[in-house]
């Protein structure tokens, strides 16, 4: 965790410095922007590391409640973090966003540092089966049928999930803010950003209360299962409304109702399938599988900005639809991960745990211990 941390610290040092050399040589702004991104990528295992953490320290009863807790946190970061990136954009300027960041990562790196205790105390046994890390590592969670196939769903949803992300403030821009768009694009871009920043806080609130108080009564109610099915087509349903507003919703009308779907599915899909991949995986295999989930999440968010921003330029360009493309067909994949949870319900149900046999239990008498 420290280690990442550093890495995540100098990385956005890096961002907010590249700003300064655009006047002196933009070639090597845009190399240093790129860079900063690489580095904290490469250092970016702290939430696997987390989750891992987590499933330390958690019964398999309690795991979608402590991922819950891991969620609510990223909750009340999306409250705070884009609320605050918001306002600094707007009147510091958007180059003292990665800055502001900075000061939030070395806050985190000081707390882990003085007052995170290790998990595994010394003179602890180590489980069995533990697997020195290489690079095909990834591949022996997806290659397992049931963990790598809820990975993959993972993938999927956070593939579509992703391309809102990185699109939603310049859909704000486009549709509620045309006018000053067409007069000064930059400051329009500023607006836009602020509005984002609101919005994401209002996501935030929604994943904080969810995971932060509900994930643990729902997951007893209903199952992991049932919520990992649930949790895309709500999604999925945020994704089509946002994509619509101006065109058959009021603009902000469609911003807001899509946003909180967009908060309630997430809050219910991530934390129940996160569970899931813990639950039938070994003690031993914790950190493994967990960073597998992660990496391939990280992934997702990768490459889903990809697609999402192809599609935002070069679909229904110069029509009413412009810029939707990317939330109808992240929605569609959001069904597609729904459909496909449905038709693996009975296999991705958490494994039964059964209780040990009590000490002065008399042996069945079909099933008698030999002499």
């Amino acid at each position: 965790l420290i280690l990442s941390q550093i890495g995540t610290l100098v990385g956005f040092l890096l961002l907010f410095a590249a700003h300064f050399l655009v006047p002196v040589n933009q070639a090597a702004a845009i190399f240093l922007l790129y860079f900063s991104r690489v580095l904290d990528g490469i250092s970016g295992g702290n939430i696997s590391i987390a989750s891992a953490y987590i499933a330390d320290i958690t019964t398999p009863e309690n795991r979608a409640k402590g991922m819950g807790v891991i969620g609510a946190a990223f909750g009340i970061g999306f409250v705070f973090g884009p609320f605050i990136g918001g306002v600094v954009g707007k009147h510091l300027g958007l180059h003292y966003v990665p800055l502001t960041a900075a000061l939030f990562s070395a806050a985190a790196l000081t707390l882990t540092i003085f007052t995170l205790p290790e998990s595994h105390r010394p003179g602890e046994a180590t489980p069995e089966g533990l697997r020195r890390y290489n690079a095909a590592t990834i591949f022996h969670a997806l290659v397992r049928p049931v963990i790598g196939m809820l990975i993959l769903m993972s993938f999927v949803n956070g593939f579509a999930f992703a391309g809102m992300e990185q699109t939603f403030s310049l859909l704000i821009q486009q549709r509620a803010y045309p006018a000053q768009t067409a007069a000064n694009p930059v400051e329009a871009a500023k607006i836009a950003s602020g509005a984002c920043g609101y919005l994401f806080g209002g996501i935030g609130i929604i994943i904080a209360l969810v995971q932060g108080g509900l994930i643990g009564r729902l997951t007893k109610a209903f199952g992991e299962a049932a919520l990992a099915i649930v949790g895309p087509l709500i999604i999925a349903a945020g994704l089509f409304i946002v994509g619509s507003a101006g065109i058959w919703l009021p603009v902000w009308t469609a911003f807001i109702l899509g946003s909180a779907c967009l908060a309630l599915g997430s809050s219910l899909f991530t934390p129940s399938v996160q569970s899931l991949v813990s639950r039938h995986a070994s003690n031993a295999e914790q950190g493994e599988v967990l960073g597998a989930f992660q990496g391939m999440a990280s992934f997702a968010r990768g490459a889903g900005p990809l697609l999402a921003g192809a599609l935002f330029a070069y679909v229904w360009v110069n029509t009413k639809f412009q810029g939707s493309a990317p939330y109808y067909v992240s929605a569609a994949l959001c069904i597609l991960v729904s459909l496909w949870a449905l038709t693996m319900r009975s296999r991705i149900k958490p494994p039964v745990i059964q209780p040990a046999p009590a000490a002065n239990m008399e042996p069945s008498p079909d099933k008698q211990t030999p002499a």
